[in-house]
């Protein structure tokens, strides 16, 4: 298993001549694949890559040309990284819905846990604590289990969800479920301040009106007077 971004040094048996091995990726002569220009290197019985990529995952061989069977043979598998947005949030009652994503293939399949604790400890496996509300399916990135779904999400859902691919780097993410009337609680308050601002304006039309009204009134009776 190697890491991403690390160099990656497989060592061929010494019964083979330095002048004469061949390495081979899944069959085919590594001078031959174009993903491996200009980042991998001979030297002797050693064969390196200086910034291995996931895509370096596959079988490799080494042999003496022109001799049958091989000196040696490994099986690289990236160390897989898990991928997740730091928060997330869901309105109560709606759906929820996680995506694992994985760096470093063959993508392995992941685990999923949950905490409500703050340093993440206590964290239990997630089918165990929500039991049927939610379901663990393939993602759209092919990992298994890699996509966590809860289709009516509850107050006491908020916490840690934690991703943990085999043998990988895990990622969390903090789950904040919000009531399904805090988006109602804003709109309501701009109704009440437009009620309030209507309501002075219409106390204050009142008051203006009222004395030319009553300044007109004088102004008809000096005139019948007269």
């Amino acid at each position: 298993m190697f890491k991403l971004g690390h160099a990656i040094s497989l060592n061929c048996s010494s019964d083979v001549a330095a002048d004469k091995v061949i390495w081979k990726k899944n069959g085919t002569e590594v001078e031959k694949l174009s993903d491996l220009a200009g980042r991998h290197e001979l030297k002797g019985l050693t064969f390196e890559i200086a910034h291995a990529k996931e895509d370096d995952f596959g079988n490799y061989t080494c042999a003496e040309r022109g001799v049958s069977g091989v000196a040696g043979e490994w099986q690289l598998l990236a160390r897989a990284h898990a991928k997740l947005p730091t928060d997330t949030n869901v309105v109560e009652g709606q759906k929820l819905k996680l995506q694992c994503k994985l760096i470093g293939k063959p993508y392995p399949p992941v685990t999923w846990t949950f905490t409500n604790q703050t340093d993440g400890s206590n964290a239990t496996e997630v089918t165990a604590l929500l039991g049927s509300r939610v379901l663990l399916q393939r993602s759209e990135q092919g990992v298994e289990f890699g996509e966590l779904v809860v289709e009516a999400a509850e107050r006491g859902d908020a916490g840690i969800y934690t991703c943990t691919p085999q043998d990988g780097v895990p990622a969390s993410t903090r789950l904040r479920v919000k009531d399904m009337y805090a988006a109602l609680w804003p709109f309501l308050g701009i109704c009440v301040e437009v009620f309030v601002l209507c309501a002075i304006i219409l106390v204050y039309e009142k008051r203006r009106t009222k004395p030319e009204q009553d300044d007109s009134d004088t102004d008809n009776h000096d005139q019948k007077k007269s």
